[in-house]
């Protein structure tokens, strides 16, 4: 909801819960926007929206007043190429790839903090990403992060989004589940941008978890070079073939931001020296 604060004249946004007749769903909803306070509340970082306050409406339900966020979400930006946003994020970032680019670094920065704090994100995906108007990037919806060194009481579950889930997710134990998993999500983050689709697909619900829990290399066909390969290191199914945390997944997409500007370079020179040996 949009709310205005009258006491520091600005707008903000209000998560509350969702109308429901089942008090098990109320309750089960109760707990994860708890849950998302509490994370997104103990995270104060550029790139995590901030938590103003936690509160009781009338019938006794939280609500979480936050910053709010004037932009869209990296899915309607992927979805749309035509969206009203890339005119300025483009000129901003130079290009269409190199502000993708640039975005997800920025969800890796959030991811890399989070995990300093023992906060597992567990549903990284370009709906939950958050673009401003003026540049801001945001890695939002913390409701079911795993926060380490607190028991676990889940019990066998899965929790996430199948579309974009890690293959140890699909087990569903949560002590499995670690930074390494957030750094998949951002490797089937990454696949959704350049193909412009989730990571995994079926043609039911069983079938996506099963393409979860064998994350087969996606064949990029050489299209998109360095990303597609990062994208296939990131998912792959074993932890340990992954980039060591977040940090190490946003070198790499820096380290491409560096070959292609040198590529861009070469270019240029290549084409000069065509037009003066002409």
């Amino acid at each position: 909801w949009l709310a205005h604060q009258h006491s520091l004249h600005r707008d903000v946004a209000v998560k509350r819960l969702k109308a429901t007749k089942s008090i098990e769903d109320a309750s089960t909803g109760s707990s994860a926007l708890l849950a998302e306070a509490r994370a997104t509340g103990a995270l104060e970082h550029p790139n995590i929206v901030p938590v103003h306050a936690l509160g009781l409406d009338a019938e006794g339900s939280p609500v979480l007043v936050m910053k709010r966020i004037e932009g869209d979400s990296l899915d309607a930006l992927i979805r749309n190429p035509d969206h009203p946003s890339w005119p300025s994020l483009e000129g901003r970032h130079g290009d269409r790839q190199a502000a993708y680019v640039e975005i997800l670094m920025q969800v890796a920065d959030a991811l890399a903090f989070a995990h300093t704090r023992g906060i597992i994100h567990r549903d990284v995906k370009p709906e939950n990403v958050m673009v401003g108007h003026f540049g801001e990037v945001y890695l939002v919806d913390w409701g079911i992060a795993l926060r380490r060194g607190h028991e676990v009481d889940e019990g066998p579950c899965i929790v996430g989004t199948p579309s974009f889930m890690a293959p140890e997710m699909v087990r569903g134990d949560a002590s499995l589940v670690d930074a390494q998993t957030d750094v998949y999500l951002l490797g089937a983050t990454l696949h959704a941008i350049l193909v412009g689709t989730p990571r995994h697909a079926g043609e039911s619900l069983f079938n996506v978890l099963m393409a979860a829990m064998s994350s087969e290399p996606f064949d990029y066909r050489g299209e998109h070079g360095e990303l597609g390969e990062l994208a296939n290191l990131a998912t792959h199914a074993d932890k340990a073939m992954r980039p060591r945390g977040a940090l190490a997944f946003r070198a790499a997409l820096a380290d491409y931001l560096r070959h292609r500007a040198s590529w861009r370079l070469a270019e240029e020179a290549a084409a000069q020296l065509a037009r003066v040996t002409c």
